[in-house]
């Protein structure tokens, strides 16, 4: 018996729920409803320079079911015709964008938030710039970064107005956390979101790696010191000739080196500018490798006529 009465209590309370809901939206109602933005006929070699609000929130009044038609209606937006605007700023004020609004005329529209809109047209440009990577990275004791950290593909195409897109000069990545590393890292990671959705990307994720070894220590003597930009009829001695350093990288980096990859040299014109005798050499060696320490530091030189 108890089951029979289940479906019938359940029909009741469905039936009383209908009835009351039917009463109750014949009231009157306020309400703030989201109204997406689109826009039309834009120019092939326009863009727009300041964003745009993606949505207007319009507090409007009407019955239950006047707001309930508007908010389900697949046409419900606000329409931004480029094609009726004569000049490139345009303010949209709180009575133009009532007007806009694709929403039912038996709606009231009390507020619109933003109350205005600023539309203003520049020239459509694209422009390639290089993409940075963020990193906030520890690594195991021992271990160290080797080499730069690279992104595949190492640049971004922006497109959009040339007001928005002439200071920047590289993208970033969102930010990578990395803990505890010990050993080489190759790892996807988004882009930073724009500040402004007026402005496409050529793509929205990248291939962020780099190299992590054992952090050593090598000493590399013998490395002769030359002196550039020296005139024909100038001799100058330097004490002494040659000299050692000692280079910091990973250990597969310093295993091979030798003096052969390394050059010492003093500019003339810096010798000439010394008044202390003694001057420090400049060395040029591997990008991924890192001097630590000259011996001697500086170098005695004697000009001869």
């Amino acid at each position: 018996m108890k089951e029979r009465k289940f479906p019938v209590i359940l029909f009741s309370l469905i039936f009383a729920f209908l009835i009351w809901a039917s009463v109750n939206l014949g009231n009157q109602f306020t309400i703030s409803i989201d109204v997406p933005v689109k826009i039309e006929h834009l120019r092939a070699d326009q863009a727009i320079a300041i964003p745009l609000p993606k949505t207007v929130r319009c507090t409007v009044q009407g019955t239950g079911w006047q707001i309930l038609n508007t908010i389900f209606s697949p046409s419900l937006r606000y329409i931004i015709d480029f094609k009726q605007l004569a000049k490139k700023d345009t303010l949209f004020t709180y009575k133009e964008l009532n007007e806009l609004a694709n929403i039912s005329s038996a709606l009231h529209i009390l507020e619109t938030f933003p109350e205005t809109v600023l539309v203003r047209l520049d020239n459509k440009m694209t422009k390639t710039v290089p993409i940075l990577p963020v990193m906030n990275a520890s690594f195991r004791d021992g271990f160290g970064l080797v080499g730069k950290v690279k992104t595949s593909p190492d640049s971004i195409i922006l497109t959009g107005a040339n007001s928005l897109l002439h200071n920047i000069l590289y993208w970033e990545t969102n930010n990578i956390m990395l803990n505890d590393i010990n050993a080489p890292v190759k790892t996807n990671v988004m882009l930073a979101e724009s500040l402004s959705f007026e402005i496409a990307r050529s793509h929205s994720t990248v291939s962020v790696s780099f190299d992590v070894q054992p952090i050593a220590e090598k000493t590399i003597p013998d490395i002769s010191v030359e002196i550039i930009q020296i005139p024909g009829n100038k001799k100058i001695v330097l004490i002494p000739p040659k000299i050692s350093i000692i280079v910091r990288s990973g250990v597969n980096n310093i295993a091979p080196l030798s003096e052969k990859d390394f050059s010492a040299f003093i500019d003339y014109k810096s010798i000439l500018l010394d008044t202390s005798g003694m001057i420090s050499p400049n060395i040029i060696g591997p990008d991924d490798v890192k001097i630590v320490q000259l011996n001697p530091n500086k170098i005695q030189y004697v000009m001869r006529k």
